[in-house]
This record gives C-alpha cells, structure tokens and sequence, in this order.
C-alpha cells in the first residue's frame, strides 16, 4: 500500500525531541588495579562526586538502598549478612545465598514507592548465579513487572545490572492486571544458582535514575550481511532510521559480508559500524593481554578507516559469554559493550558495558513483548538481526524477510525511537521523536463511504482477475475446504507495495478485514482445496463506532469492531483449539499490530497501541473470546 510508505516519511519529519538526560562523556571512567575497588563512579551532571562510592555503584539518580542497615531488608528464602568487604558504596554491601535453588532479599515500602518515570539499577556481583530476578510489586503480586536477566556461567565479578521490565502478569482473563508503578510496595531480589549448586551473590548501591521520555530501541545487524545492506538498510531509510553493524574489521567481504565502500555509505547514512572482533578462539579464553590487543586493534582498524563514532562501541563475539577480566578489558577500551541477557534496560544503561540483547527472530517469543513494555515503560531494547532471506518459514540462524518487515511495522506502530549506540554516548537530545498512535479525536460523520462488492472462487493457490476497489474498508467473508492453511492478500494491480494481508491463516471459513487505497486490486490466494471470498467495502460511521469494555467470542475467525480508542487498549483473550490463533488490531490508516500468534490453547493479556477507530481482526481454530478494556 503506498499509503504505508508515505505515512512513514512522514512519521520521520516529526522533530520532536527526546529528552533523555543522557549527556556526552556520562559512561567515563578511570581505569583501576583490575577488580575495580579503585574506580570512582562517574559524577553527577553538575560535577558532584560520592568519593566513597567505587565502580559499580553510581553518583546518578536517587538511593534506594546503600545497604548500610539490613534492617530494612529480610529474606524469603535463605540468608543475608554484611559484606563490608565487599562495600561498592559507603562502608558495606550484602551477601545473599541459599541452600536450595533460589534465594531471595526484599525490602518493603509500607507508604507505596513512587517509580512512575524512573528506572531502577543495582550492583551485582554473582559469585554463584546463572539468573537474577528483580520483581517490583506494583502494588500486589497479581499486579508486578518482573526483571529476568540471564548470566553467562564463567561471570562472577561485579556489574551494575538495569532494571528493565520484561514480564507483567497476564493473571485471569477476567481481571485486567495492570501495575501500578506509583505505589511499589516492595521490590524483591531473587538468585538463581547453576544447576546443583546454591546461589550467592552480593549486591549494593540499589538507585532510581530519570527514565527517558520515549522508548527506544537499537537494531544490530551482526556481521554485516549482504541482506542487511541491499534490504534492510532501504527499510530503514524510508522510516528515517539508522542501525548498528557490529563487524570484524579482518572478516569485512569475506562470505556473504559486505565491503568497506558499502560500510562507509552507511555511516553515512547515520548507522554505526561497530567492533565485533572473533578468533579461532573465544575471546573470554584468551590470556588477558591478547584479550587487550584483539580490542585495541579492532577499535583502532575501524577508527582509521573513517568508522570513529561506531569504534566506540563493542559487540561480543561468543554473544553469550563474558568474564570478569573481558568486562574490564571492554571498560577500558570502549564506551559501550553488548551480549546476550534478553531483557530491556534503562535509556541510558548505568551499567553500559554489559547491555543485553535479545535475538531478532524470536518475534513472537520475546521480542514482541520487549517493545511493547518498552513502549509503555519508556526503556531500552537492543535486537539482534541475523542475514534475511526472502522464505516464509526459514531454517538456521536468518531471519525472515516478513518477520523482519513485522519487526519494523511494530516498532513503528509502537512509537519507539530506533537509534544508534552512539546516541546512548552523546545523548539524545537530537533524536528524531516518533509519534506512536494515539489521544485520537473522536470522528463525528463518515469514517469510510461505502465502496464496491465482488465475489471469488477457486481451488488452489492462484490469483484472481484485478477488481477495482475504493479507498476504506475491506471485508472478506470466506470459505476453505482444505485441510491446510487459508492465506488472502489484497495486491495493487499496478505492484506499488507488497499488498495487505486479509487472511493470515484461517482454518475453515470466518470473515476477515483489511484498510486499501483506491486502486485495481486481485487477490493472491493459498489454499490446497476449494474456496470462495465475497469482498465488500462497507460505509463506516461514527455512530457505528463501540467503546470498550467490549466483549466477544466465536469459533472460528470473525471480526470484532469498528472501536473507538482513543489511546491503547487491553485485550484478554482465550482460546480452547489445538490449532492456531492470530489475532491482529488494524487502524483505519492501514496499520496492522499482530497482538497474538500462537497454537493450541491460549489465555493471555495483551496491550494495544489503537489511537483512534479501530477493527480486532480474529482468526482461529477453535472457540475463542475477548474481552477488551481501556488498559
């Protein structure tokens, strides 16, 4: 649809800033005697500095928690003392360990904790931990958001681990949980040990920082593919967007990797060409002072090929495994480090040398949810984009390319800022701001008129005759008698744009929806039986517009709306099939939020960003309900 693409130079053009606290130079440090006992944590923007508080604890932001009193905290499971050893700030940090899997320090806020617009961070050392969770309950536990950060088995020093909000609980379809982040009443810590071992970790210097006031996100497009050159960066062009290329400077060209020229026309074009240095051996194996020549080197090469912004900032080679000594070998020779962890941070991270990725194709596994709750949280994620290729249901570690324009339609129907690692070093002040939908105002008279009627049939996959369609609505109602998957596109005659989804994956017969622009239009069908669509363009107005809370079933596919919200909604939704249920939210502008992509039973909260009249497109192999509410 053109209208998708000239609705996203327009998004671009929007200049409104980000503020985000986050100032050039806030990531210095000085380097120390290895363990970083002797490194002063950086100061406050007006110069201030704590000159008790060493690395990693922070002068930023508001106290928490010093742990100078273990009064205020108790423990769930197992046992805390004082570490005075181990004081990151003041004269005393807390060790936690358990005999069993897990162990667990809280601490209470009987008054309620105020972290509306606010990320939280704390020093962590895991002397025997393989995750650790921070749960903030807002103010319950039906209503908390969870912090999940997975570590790599050899780290055991220090690091300062964000807060980032990677679960809230779905609870029972007929309560809409929702935390409330104005009223936390008791934050937990909570150390998992490896497998037959007990946990132990130590932590201090628990702070609240000013949250940005956007969310955001980076895209790493690891090893500098051909597909991520000749694909996606046009993409992201057209959405005003840059990304980061994570590359080794002696593997550039080799395989299916692209040059320098190509690397250099990124940069100018805004992206980031980052260190990426691999070996024959992981980098965390290596003696440490061929670990500090392999960093300097690969910073240094980018640096004198025109890449200095990007040179700045390291990406882990074996991206699940960092050491103490690695930590600190980052520290000292680059402004920002990054590795898989899964779960968002604050923007800017306080600990920016062990910032977390989550792996890009795991769209509907995480990814989603990440920038949903960074969207309404207004934190951080970082997305790992391994090659594309243009296959439906790919093998190996590459990312569709319908995943891939997936990825980016929910970014951008979310609202969140895509930008650089760079911009995390130098602020964000020049952000171009995206404009999620939303705070609508409420259409009084026609929302569509009323368009043309035509009818198919068929057997098979195959295309129909072109049809002419008017601009507004469209509504299929359709039936399959195969025993596979039901997929329709509604495809411009004239092959401007991809087209618009009106089935995804029907079982049997239901109806579906899509927004057009006026054109000659004709049907892709895939099917493996016979099948007919009666296609109409139905009059909307606002009279016929529902408010929530609204509720609906079925069995099968159906359509619920046209609706009318203003901002987001929320959505419970059920389903008792063993096959698959899709379920998309679709804005008169033609945008498409899928909300759920699952098989088999399903019984899950999901948030969406409407912003004005909007349809709940349902597809699904067995009996389904929603019941839909202002979030």
């Amino acid at each position: 649809m053109t209208h998708h693409f000239s609705r996203r130079r327009a998004l671009a053009t929007l200049a409104a800033t980000a503020g985000s606290g986050a100032l050039a130079g806030c990531f210095e440090r000085s380097s120390d005697d290895g363990d970083g006992r002797n490194d002063t944590a950086s100061g406050d923007t007006d110069g201030s500095t704590d000159a008790s508080a060493v690395w990693p604890a922070i002068d930023d932001g508001e106290v928490l928690s010093d742990f100078e009193t273990l009064d205020e905290w108790f423990t769930p499971k197992g046992r805390v003392e004082p570490a005075p050893d181990e004081a990151r700030t003041g004269t005393r940090a807390a060790r936690l360990e358990g005999d069993d899997v897990e162990a667990e320090l809280s601490i209470s806020f009987p008054d309620g904790l105020d972290l509306e617009g606010w990320d939280t961070s704390i020093a962590v050392k895991p002397e025997s931990a393989t995750r650790i969770v921070v749960e903030f309950i807002a103010p319950d536990r039906d209503n908390r958001l969870t912090t999940v950060r997975q570590l790599p088995n050899e780290y055991d020093g220090w690091f300062r681990l964000d807060c980032g909000y990677e679960h809230k609980p779905t609870g029972d379809p007929d309560v809409m949980n929702e935390p409330d982040l104005t009223n936390v009443t008791r934050i937990n810590v909570v150390a998992v040990g490896p497998e037959g071992e007990p946990p132990r970790i130590v932590v201090d210097d628990l702070r609240r920082t000013e949250a940005v006031d956007n969310g955001k996100a980076i895209l790493a497009f690891y090893d500098g593919h051909e597909s991520h050159y000749e694909i996606a960066a046009d993409l992201l062009e057209e959405r005003g967007w840059s990304g980061a290329v994570p590359v080794d400077p002696g593997r550039v060209g080799g395989g299916s990797r692209i040059g320098f020229d190509e690397l250099r026309d990124l940069r100018d074009r805004g992206w980031d060409v980052c260190a990426y240095p691999r070996s024959e051996s992981a980098l965390t194996e290596q003696p440490e002072d061929r670990q500090r020549t392999v960093a300097e080197a690969a910073r240094d090469a980018l640096a004198d090929r025109g890449f200095e912004d990007g040179s700045r900032h390291f990406f882990a080679p074996s991206w699940r495994r960092m050491t103490p000594t690695t930590h600190e070998v980052v520290r000292d020779y680059y402004e920002t480090g990054f590795l898989f962890g899964s779960c968002p941070v604050g923007a800017p991270p306080t600990g920016p040398h062990m910032t977390p990725v989550i792996w890009g194709p795991a769209l509907h596994n995480g990814v989603r949810r990440h920038i949903n709750l960074c969207d309404q949280y207004r934190q951080l994620t970082v997305i790992r984009i391994p090659p594309i290729v243009d296959e439906e249901a790919p093998d190996g570690d590459v990312m569709s390319l319908g995943d891939f324009e997936h990825l980016l339609d929910h970014l951008e129907h979310r609202g969140l800022d895509v930008i650089t690692p760079s911009d995390l070093v130098d602020g964000m002040d020049a952000v171009e701001h995206q404009e999620p939908a939303g705070s609508e105002t409420r259409p009084d008279g026609v929302v569509f008129e009323a368009g043309e009627s035509h009818s198919f049939d068929g057997s098979g996959s195959n295309d129909t005759d072109a049809v002419d369609l008017s601009e507004g609505l469209v509504t299929g109602e359709f039936t399959h008698d195969g025993d596979g998957p039901f997929e329709v596109s509604v495809v411009p005659e004239d092959g401007a744009g991809s087209g618009e989804r009106l089935v995804t994956r029907a079982d049997g017969d239901g109806e579906s929806v899509a927004v057009v622009d006026g054109g000659s239009y004709r049907l892709e069908v895939d099917a493996d039986g016979g099948w007919s669509i009666d296609l109409d363009q139905p009059g909307v107005r606002a009279d016929d517009l529902d408010d929530p809370p609204v509720e609906a079933g079925g069995d099968g596919s159906a359509v619920v709306g046209p609706l009318w919200a203003p901002d987001a909604l929320s959505l419970g939704v059920t389903h008792n099939g063993t096959g698959s249920v899709v379920v998309d939210g679709l804005g008169t502008d033609g945008s498409r939020e899928q909300l759920v992509n699952r098989t088999g039973a399903f019984d899950a909260t999901r948030s969406y960003a409407a912003g004005g009249v909007c349809w709940i497109d349902v597809e699904a192999a067995g009996n389904w309900t929603l019941e839909i509410g202002d979030p």
